[in-house]
């Protein structure tokens, strides 16, 4: 399919694919251009976008649609921002604002409630600042938060893998051995880490809604299934997987139950960071999804050509508190 010309119209189904990652690459860069360049195109996306997350607010999304926001439109961190910027709007309209609204028949969404001239705009700015500077706080600690446990539980990973290679070389490779003792003193330090015990004291106050899960490539020979515990109140959960190598411009994930061989969830396309030599790629998943039993994710690149190759397979198990 070739991109989109300036002069064509794009029609909402053509948005909604756009926001789900169901576009091809093409017509995905040619949007993401008129994003930046195109005022007008810009606007209507962006109403587009604010009528999608109002109506998941509201609850009146179903079937695929909801499917698709929870596991792909979710999966941006800027649009969960949106979306809980949106929820905050919400509750705030629902206690203070109602008495406002005199056509109780029409329901605006809250995007347009807080921009409507019939509002008290000093009393309104207030409010959207208070939400917004509680919002980004609490976002910012989260984000350090998971942080500290994605790190946490990447060296506790590379610990237990290089102590399965030392028992299968017998203590015999000293570099190996090496690398482990760093690890350990890695650990050390986040344990002993000021900022890290205040963030675990102030995770401890807050109920759990996400959960952080790496996964590394398995070495030959370890015998140790990773576990992904899901404590209750769990909403989400934020799989990194490392990578060997990062060989492909986008990726795709889908996960499946081993019990019974049918797929759970699969994601839009995913494109992995680079850093120091290391790569990994995020996908949050939501946890009503996974249930307590063993799964296997398998993580597909896909060329500029579009062709699908598997690179690798991941297995663990889910287990509750």
């Amino acid at each position: 399919m070739m991109p989109f010309s300036r002069q064509q119209r794009v029609d909402d189904q053509t948005l909604r694919a756009y926001l789900f990652g169901e576009l091809p690459q093409d017509q995905t860069d040619q949007m993401d251009e008129w994003g930046v360049a195109d005022d007008e195109f810009a606007a209507r996306l962006d109403t587009f976008e604010n009528d999608l997350v109002d109506a998941y607010v509201r609850g009146e999304l179903s079937g695929e649609t909801l499917a698709k926001v929870q596991g792909v439109y979710l999966s941006s961190p800027r649009r969960r921002q949106k979306v809980a910027f949106a929820e905050s709007l919400s509750a705030l309209g629902a206690r203070q604002l109602a008495p406002l609204v005199l056509d109780k028949s029409a329901r605006p969404s809250w995007w347009e409630l807080f921009s409507t001239p019939r509002l008290a705009w000093a009393a309104g700015l207030a409010m959207a600042l208070a939400v917004g500077a509680l919002l980004v706080d609490n976002l910012h600690l989260r984000d350090s938060m998971h942080q500290a446990a994605a790190d946490r539980a990447a060296l506790q990973q590379r610990e237990h893998n290089l102590q399965t290679q030392l028992q299968d070389e017998h203590a015999s490779n000293a570099k190996t051995a090496n690398e482990l003792d760093q690890v350990r003193k890695s650990l050390a330090e986040i344990e002993n880490n000021s900022s890290a015990k205040r963030i675990a004291s102030q995770l401890s106050s807050l109920p759990v809604s996400v959960v952080a899960f790496v996964l590394a490539p398995q070495l030959r020979g370890g015998t140790q299934m990773p576990a992904l515990t899901l404590p209750q109140g769990t909403t989400r959960i934020d799989f990194r997987l490392d990578l060997e190598s990062n060989d492909f411009p986008h990726y795709r994930v889908a996960i499946k139950s081993l019990q019974d061989g049918k797929a759970v969830w699969h994601s839009g396309p995913l494109t992995a960071v680079t850093k120091d030599e290391n790569s990994a790629l995020s996908a949050g998943v939501p946890a009503n999804l996974l249930h307590p039993q063993i799964y296997q994710l398998d993580l597909t690149g896909t060329t500029a050509g579009g062709h699908g190759e598997l690179v690798s397979s991941y297995v663990f198990k889910v287990v509750t508190q």
